[in-house]
């Protein structure tokens, strides 16, 4: 069986689309949080929503292309 080789190239291209993808997630959602605590004051759904935040955000960043 035949293994493929991949070019380093490649994979410094995946790893930069990634960071990319990551970098927008996240500002959509920190975007969505921030409007949400401005248009409704803070309550216990706002600290829900921060906290899902960041769990995201942790989840991204441990995931490797």
């Amino acid at each position: 069986m035949a293994r493929t080789v991949r070019h380093p190239r490649d994979r410094s291209r995946a790893v930069r689309h990634h960071n990319r993808e990551v970098a927008g997630v996240t500002g959509v959602l920190l975007l969505a949080v921030c409007l949400y605590s401005v248009v409704i004051e803070p309550n216990p759904w706002l600290w829900f929503g921060w906290a899902v935040l960041l769990l995201v955000c942790v989840a991204l960043f441990t995931v490797r292309p």
